[in-house]
């Protein structure tokens, strides 16, 4: 396993990554015509593309010993005034076929690593196995900031996990 900074070659691996895990993870969560518009697409390639070469972002990913990239940490920048934290991961996502290898774990600690200060994320509420995971790594759940915002009608919710540097 190795972590690394993504490269302009990662961009169609990460977008194939992050559309079908929002397609798999989300299925029973989100209604289908909210998922349709997170399909893979050449403009979310493109979009991938924008964020690495605007190298504003901390964008990392895991790759197996074949050289493949298995998944991606994305963060920067805390962009909700009402925590108090510098940093937020904005998304962390591993291929399904390449879960529980560590690749998640290895990622996040590596995000953690970087930004070397406090950090926060949001999870879809009812993602038990994201909720489990952020728990079992150390996050602490923060009810109080748990958000809502509105897709076609209907009301995504969304918990709020703290990271503090020990």
């Amino acid at each position: 396993m190795k972590i690394r900074y993504a490269e302009l070659f990662d961009v169609f691996s990460i977008a194939k990554i992050h559309c079908e895990s929002w397609q798999q993870t989300y299925a029973n969560l989100i209604p289908q015509q909210i998922l349709q518009k997170r399909a893979f697409s050449k403009e979310k390639v493109l979009r991938w593309e924008n964020r690495i070469k605007e190298k504003k972002y901390i964008i990392l990913v895991a790759e197996n010993d074949e050289g493949i990239v298995t998944g991606f940490v994305w963060g920067g920048k805390a962009r909700d005034e009402k925590i108090h934290l510098n940093f937020e991961l904005y998304a962390l996502y591993i291929a399904e076929s390449e879960q529980n290898r560590g690749y998640g774990s290895a990622l996040l600690k590596a995000f953690a690593k970087e930004v070397n200060d406090d950090f926060y994320l949001f999870a879809l509420q009812g993602n038990q196995r994201a909720k489990n995971f952020y728990l079992k790594k150390g996050g602490i759940l923060k009810p109080e900031y748990a958000k809502k915002q509105e897709d076609d009608g209907f009301v995504l919710k969304e918990d709020c996990f703290c990271f503090l540097k020990v």
